[in-house]
């Protein structure tokens, strides 16, 4: 009876240990696989962070290019302005000095 007894315990702690390992086992599947998809995940993260900046980068040019094109045309326009209204002055005061 005793030898009965501790056959079904050496058995019961062989079940219990191969439950574990099975387990251990899953577990380790499911994190590998996490881990799988979450760099795979990473790589198109950066993949698009790449396109997007090569797409932001070609706009930020063109709005540069734009920008310096109308900061030419408000200049010539700022200097256009200013003679007329240096040529007004004078004429305003050599009118002045007239009367």
């Amino acid at each position: 009876m005793k030898k009965l007894i501790l056959v079904a315990a050496f058995l019961a702690v062989g079940v219990v240990s191969y439950a574990q390992d099975t387990t251990q086992t899953k577990t380790q599947k499911a994190v590998e696989a996490t881990k799988t998809t979450a760099r795979k995940v990473g790589k198109k993260v950066k993949e698009g962070a790449v396109v997007v900046g090569e797409e932001v980068s070609k706009d930020a040019k063109i709005v540069g290019q734009e920008t310096k094109k109308v900061a030419k045309k408000v200049a010539a326009g700022t200097e256009k302005a200013y003679d007329k209204t240096k040529t007004g002055v004078k004429k305003v005061a050599e009118d002045v000095k007239k009367e």
